[in-house]
């Protein structure tokens, strides 16, 4: 399996590709988080809509709604991954900010995570 690797790269006449399996899961689960439902042509249900965290105080409440719905959603929409949990924190420092950190296992490995900040000006080239 190969993916166009992220952030966007093309040197050579080459658009920068990965094979790297783990590489590839991380960037197809930050695509799902950072779609909002109605963004995705043809499928308007596609997506968590992570940037609804960043303009309202993040509580308990608030923080395992997104959970909830940001697993169902990852479990739908990937295959060959297991999303084991989901953390959703303010940052204390900078409110309009919400630190994300999603647990997840691949097939015969032990789980791994990642970490990613969410402002109003992620994007499709902002580094993992």
């Amino acid at each position: 399996m190969k993916s166009i690797s992220i952030p966007f790269s093309f040197t050579g006449g080459r658009v920068g590709i990965t094979r790297n399996y783990d590489k590839i899961i991380r960037q197809k689960i930050v695509d799902v988080l950072v779609t909002s439902p109605p963004e995705r042509f043809g499928i308007a249900n596609y997506g968590a809509g992570v940037y609804s965290l960043v303009f309202e105080d993040i509580d308990e409440l608030i923080a395992a709604d997104f959970r909830l719905d940001a697993i169902a959603e990852l479990q739908n929409r990937l295959t060959g991954v297991t999303i084991n949990d989901i953390r959703v924190r303010q940052n204390t420092f900078n409110p309009n900010t919400a630190e994300i950190t999603v647990y997840y296992s691949l097939p015969l490995s032990r789980t791994q995570s990642f970490s990613f900040t969410v402002t109003d000006v992620l994007n499709e080239e902002s580094p993992l």
